[in-house]
């Protein structure tokens, strides 16, 4: 397919396209900007946004999707900006209601539209919002950290018999072993201490062999999809124990329909809050180097 192509009618030669190409395969052409190597477009639309004439065109893209975009002066003020960051709060209490499927996608394209590295826009999506799915990936989870916490203690246990080294990701989750025992069994008392009986679980995942920045790109899109959740009255709670667990189980993501060659870098469930918080977070003082 044709990944980019210039209207020779609409196009003034004006130049601003080709300084902004992060590619430079754009030129000065007798009658129009010309592309010198289409194939090594990445579909960035940057010279389709600063075209004052609408001239560049992606075949591969929904055009409408090319709005005009709002001018500085309606962007929010920054301290209105930093107040809407602070008051994000990890929620652990939900009401027993569900999420509607127009927010869960609402919240997907506040991801979608996230910066990846490359614009390779590697990241897939998994969304369990029926309560019977949700149940059985609980309780998967949970038996997995199960496992996990006792494999943790048999290797501190042969460390001090045999002097074994205990590998370095069971010494950084030897805090956790504790908690997630705990955890199992509180949820056979009813209490959910892994997604805080939240009605929807959102899970990131991509394939390292397709991006340079699988990480950061996971980052960014679920920061902005948190954000589009509180615009969306929801709250949100990011959830590691579920990534320690899903990574390390091949059948655990089969059951999600992962391909295995996936990694899941985030995850968060996201529900309607039955807590309201008064104030902002506070956190601890910025280390920064200036130099």
């Amino acid at each position: 397919m044709e990944m980019i192509r210039i209207d020779e009618e609409k196009c003034t030669l004006c130049g601003l396209c080709i300084p902004d190409c992060v590619r430079g395969i754009l030129e000065e052409g007798e009658r129009a900007v010309r592309v010198t190597s289409p194939e090594n477009c990445i579909l960035c639309g940057h010279c389709k946004a600063i075209c004052p004439v609408d001239a560049p065109e992606f075949p591969a893209l929904d055009a409408s999707e090319f709005e005009p975009a709002p001018e500085r002066g309606d962007y929010p003020e920054e301290d209105e900006l930093l107040s809407f960051f602070r008051a994000r709060r990890s929620i652990r209490q939900f009401e027993e209601r569900f999420v509607e499927r127009e927010k869960l996608e609402k919240i997907i394209q506040a991801g979608r539209f996230a910066p990846t590295g490359g614009n390779r826009q590697g990241l897939h999506y998994t969304v369990v919002h029926t309560p019977d799915k949700l149940a059985e990936i609980r309780d998967m989870n949970l038996d997995l950290l199960y496992h996990q916490a006792e494999n943790i203690e048999r290797a501190f246990e042969r460390n001090s018999q045999t002097g074994e080294p205990v590998p370095q990701v069971y010494q950084v989750r030897k805090f956790y072993a504790d908690r997630w025992k705990e955890m199992k069994d509180l949820m056979e008392k009813g209490v959910d201490k892994l997604f805080y009986h939240a009605p929807a679980l959102v899970v990131l995942h991509i394939n390292p062999a397709e991006s340079t920045s699988a990480m950061v790109d996971a980052g960014l899109a679920a920061m902005q999809m948190a954000l589009m959740a509180e615009t969306l009255k929801l709250g949100t709670c990011f959830c590691g124990f579920f990534v320690f667990a899903v990574n390390e189980s091949a059948e655990f993501k089969k059951t999600l329909n992962i391909p295995e060659k996936h990694i899941v870098p985030v995850s968060f469930v996201a529900g309607y809050p039955a807590v309201k918080y008064r104030s902002l977070v506070s956190r601890n003082p910025a280390r920064v180097n200036w130099l």
